[in-house]
């Protein structure tokens, strides 16, 4: 009785300008080929920044992708890009956990470089075609800070009310900001809990 070959990866199969259709996955195996694609673009020569986009037809289905990936490929850099949860001029807002989310990625595609470690961005039909602000914009006004790093604290608080933080005796809701000496505390939307910047001087 012959043995069967071996299958080969998809990723063996990407070309430069040719299109790759994939029929037949099984479910929650989605995040284990695209695993394999996104190391395979990643190690090609000059890779991009980001080794593969996944356009999800909506949230319930990133998000169950995300999960999948998170399982089979833990080595990969992992973005979320949701679309809002209201419609175009709609009288209600999108939630600000969403906002942020969305902001955040923004801010880390406007930095984001070639790199080695695969990276994966997620997002969905509708999240695509809704517009975003250019990206000189969002790299211009993203927070990047670090502890031993030399910001004036004024710079701060003055990023912090350009972007719409409320200051407040005490920092209790996602968007406010207080300051006490040489001490700032904010609670950044999408974050679980408060983030306190604590200086001597200038230095974080």
């Amino acid at each position: 009785m012959a043995l069967r070959s071996p299958q080969k990866s998809p990723a063996a199969r990407l070309a430069p300008g040719r299109a790759l259709t994939l029929s037949s996955v099984a479910d929650g195996a989605e995040g284990l080929v695209l695993g394999d694609l996104a190391r395979a673009v990643a190690a090609r020569p000059n890779p991009p920044a980001v080794s593969l986009m996944v356009i999800c037809r909506d949230g319930p289905r990133m998000a169950q992708l995300a999960r999948t990936l998170a399982f089979f490929a833990p080595d990969l850099a992992r973005m979320e890009f949701p679309s809002w949860d209201c419609r175009p001029y709609d009288r209600v807002s999108p939630h600000p956990a969403i906002v942020a989310e969305r902001m955040i990625t923004l801010a880390r595609l406007a930095r984001l470089k070639g790199d080695a470690r695969p990276t994966v961005l997620l997002t969905t039909v509708n999240a695509i075609v809704q517009r975003v602000p250019a990206r000189r914009l969002v790299g211009g006004q993203a927070l990047s800070a670090a502890p031993g790093n030399r910001l004036a604290m004024d710079s701060i608080t003055s990023w912090l009310e350009l972007n719409g933080y409320l200051r407040t005796a005490t920092v209790r809701e996602p968007g406010e900001y207080a300051v006490r000496g040489g001490i700032i505390d904010l609670f950044p939307p999408g974050l679980h809990d408060p983030v306190r910047l604590d200086f001597f001087g200038d230095t974080l």
